[in-house]
C-alpha cells in the first residue's frame, strides 16, 4: 500500500489517496474505511468548550452515500460562514455500495474507545446516522476489488467552502478527480 496526502492549491481541499497493490495470482477484496472528527469553530473555541462546540454541527449524509456534509449553527452572526465535506472517490469505477457514519457513539461503541471501535467488529457495518449528534464524525467505508497483479487506488477528500452552492461544485469536481 502507499498513502499520498494531497493539498489542492485552487479549492479548500485535501486529499488522502490510498493505492493498494495486489501482487498474487487472485483478486482481493478490501475494505478501507476514512473517520475524521468535525470542528467548524475556532481552535480556540473549540479547546475551551469542545462539547459545547460540537452540539451545533448538523451533519448529512448525501444521496449518492459517498459524501457527508457538515455544518454549524451560527453562535455570532460575525462567524465565518463555513460548510465542509468528507467523500470518497476510487478508480475501479465499479459503484460499490459507500457506508457511512456521523455520529462518534455509533462507531466507537458502548464502552470502547477509538483504538478498539465496535466499527471494526467482524461483519458491522456503518450505521448511516445524521443530523445532530453529541458528538459528530465524518466516517466513509468502501469495499474495493483489487484484482490479481493489479493496483486501485482511492481518495478520501475533505472540502471546505464559504456556501453550499460552492462545495456541491468543489464535490462534483474532486468526485472525478
Amino acid at each position: 500500500s502507499r498513502l499520498e496526502c494531497l493539498v489542492c492549491s485552487g479549492a479548500d481541499a485535501e486529499g488522502r489517496r490510498l493505492t493498494l497493490s495486489n501482487r498474487t495470482e487472485r483478486d482481493r477484496f478490501i475494505e478501507v474505511t476514512s473517520f475524521g472528527e468535525c470542528v467548524l469553530s475556532r481552535d480556540d473555541s473549540d479547546i475551551a468548550h469542545p462539547l459545547f462546540s460540537k452540539m451545533f454541527v448538523r451533519t448529512e449524509i448525501g444521496p449518492k452515500g459517498d459524501t457527508i456534509y457538515a455544518t454549524r449553527n451560527k453562535r455570532s452572526p460575525s462567524d465565518p460562514d463555513i460548510v465542509i465535506a468528507h467523500l470518497v472517490a476510487d478508480s475501479s469505477q465499479d459503484g460499490r455500495e459507500t457506508q457511512a457514519e456521523t455520529d462518534r457513539r455509533a462507531f466507537i461503541g458502548r464502552g470502547r474507545d477509538i483504538t478498539d471501535p465496535a466499527a471494526f467488529d467482524p461483519g458491522a457495518r456503518l450505521g448511516g446516522h445524521d443530523g445532530y449528534t453529541m458528538d459528530p464524525v465524518f466516517s466513509l467505508r468502501r469495499t474495493l476489488r483489487v484484482p490479481a497483479g493489479k493496483e486501485v487506488s482511492i481518495t478520501f477528500w475533505t472540502i471546505a467552502a464559504p456556501d453550499r452552492e460552492g462545495l456541491d461544485r468543489a464535490v462534483m469536481h474532486y468526485r472525478r478527480a
